[in-house]
């Protein structure tokens, strides 16, 4: 990954963050991932830890599960868990919790 990249989408990390930080805050459950924001892009974001990091910060939640395009996942629900699918372009396509 470039320096440019880099540095690109942690600009776009620092507007979503403070988009969300700037609305009302919803008080949540130990660690519940928020199902109460909703955010849609024009431009996808390149998959980077920064990136998984803002979105789990965000969605305050516990922990995060990258999906990858061809791969199998269980299907068990869980609160506490943001999941973020990537895919072959290596973009974030989705980030919904369970």
């Amino acid at each position: 990954m470039t320096t440019l990249s880099v540095t690109k989408n942690t600009a776009l990390a620092a507007i979503i963050a403070s988009v969300f930080a700037s609305a009302p805050a919803m008080a949540t459950e130990g660690g519940k991932c928020r199902t109460d924001i909703a955010y849609n892009t024009v431009m996808p974001f390149d998959a980077s830890p920064v990136i998984f990091e803002v979105l789990r910060n965000i969605f305050e939640a516990k922990e995060i599960r990258v999906e990858r395009e061809g791969v199998a996942y269980t299907t068990e629900f869980n609160e506490n868990r943001l999941r973020i699918g990537v895919g072959a372009d290596n973009k974030v396509s989705y980030f919904r919790c369970g």
